[in-house]
């Protein structure tokens, strides 16, 4: 081949490669880390240098993929310098990129394009490839080498300290005074009435089951003693129930305030136990009326109640009515 035909093969091939990536001078496109290792997470820059002819242009890489895997957070770009004048003019663009690496990698690699544009295509221009070193705090362990795991075998608990809500606490009782006294407003008396009905009712249990405890152990041996007991147990009852002074009267006395012939006949036989030691078949009736007498008693006290609670209940329904027709 000849020196005519290998020119013209020399320019053919160039014209083929058109934007393909062709090889600079690095005093042409440079391209360098500013830092010789890097940190996961942290900043650094990398700077890039193009020397050209004034007369052409060029386009810096684009932030958004030639510097993968790397983030670019910040570009600075220096005005564009020019040295000499004509066609020997030579212009230099400049630009550092701040870029952070989330790579594991030790050794990272870094090679970014200037694109000149002619009058009909553009020129892909690369530059040399760049290394940086990734500095980690962790330590190195070795390839292919097993790790040794040590189990904590005690762990300390820090305390925590408990805060109490004063307010929630204030907020409640709160509430539960004033549901307390409006339940209390409304039910007051009911409850009331209620509640002494129950402790009338047991106080009287509890009286039967004493009595006629006394009332079947009596015999003619323990005539004198149980007589008594049931007499004072007797009087005390009925001072519970009528506030008078029943353990200070005599028999006439207890008939005349109690309204009932029996009670003299009964008192007189239970005297004559106390006194006189007799026992007879009559001894045990005379209990059981004095028994029946205190029961008479308890249904009157009762009946009491009930119809205190149901007068003074009237006037409050009076006055709501009256409250009521005013309204109307």
């Amino acid at each position: 081949m000849n020196t005519l035909s290998r020119l013209l093969f020399l320019i053919g091939c160039f014209l083929a490669l058109d934007c393909q990536a062709q090889p600079v001078m690095r005093e042409t496109l440079k391209g360098q880390f500013l830092t010789d290792s890097i940190e996961i997470g942290r900043p650094f820059q990398y700077a890039l240098t193009y020397r050209h002819p004034t007369a052409k242009d060029a386009l810096f890489p684009d932030t958004a993929r030639h510097f993968a895997p790397y983030r670019v957070q910040k570009v600075v770009v220096f005005a564009t310098q020019t040295t000499g004048a004509g066609a020997s003019a030579i212009s230099r663009d400049s630009a550092v990129y701040t870029l952070v690496s989330f790579a594991v990698d030790s050794v990272q690699l870094l090679r970014v394009p200037v694109r000149v544009l002619n009058e009909a295509d553009c020129t892909a221009l690369w530059t040399q490839i760049d290394t940086v070193f990734l500095r980690s705090k962790l330590p190195v362990s070795q390839p292919n080498q097993p790790r040794a795991y040590t189990m904590a075998t005690d762990m300390k608990l820090a305390p925590l300290q408990q805060q109490f809500n004063y307010g929630v606490l204030a907020v409640g009782l709160l509430s539960i005074t004033v549901l307390a006294g409006i339940l209390y407003g409304l039910f007051g008396r009911p409850i009331r009435r209620q509640w002494r009905l129950y402790q009338l009712n047991q106080r009287h249990l509890r009286f039967l089951s004493d009595f006629n405890r006394l009332n079947r152990n009596i015999n003619a041996y323990t005539a004198a003693d149980t007589a008594n007991q049931a007499v004072v147990l007797w009087k005390t009852y009925l001072e519970k129930l009528d506030p008078q002074p029943y353990t200070s009267m005599t028999t006439p006395e207890i008939a005349e305030r109690m309204h009932d012939d029996r009670i003299m006949n009964a008192l007189r036989e239970a005297d004559r136990m106390i006194y006189g030691g007799t026992f007879s078949e009559q001894s045990q009736s005379a209990l059981r009326v004095l028994s029946d007498i205190a029961t008479q008693a308890y249904h009157r006290r009762r009946d009491d109640l009930q119809v205190s609670a149901r007068q003074s209940a009237k006037p409050l329904a009076q006055t709501d009515a009256a409250n009521s027709d005013s309204f109307n």
